[in-house]
């Protein structure tokens, strides 16, 4: 199986016919753009959830049980 996708990628890579496009400044920008709000977002999650999440990972590994939460 993962032979037969090796090759058809191959096969793709090469047979492929040029497109004769390019990428804007604008489009780099815009990535990095969504790739920062993206970044950002997930650390404001995380500050948000921070005690609901170091609870729960605190009761995997056996350090609090449910009735030490204050």
């Amino acid at each position: 199986m993962k032979l037969r996708l090796v090759f058809a990628l191959a096969m793709i890579a090469v047979l492929s016919n040029p497109a004769y496009a390019y990428i804007d400044p604008g489009t780099g920008s815009l990535l990095l753009q969504g790739l920062l709000a993206l970044i950002v977002g997930a650390l404001a999650t995380i500050k948000l959830y921070w005690k609901t999440i170091s609870d729960v990972v605190a009761r995997l590994f056996g350090r609090r049980q449910p009735s030490d939460r204050k």
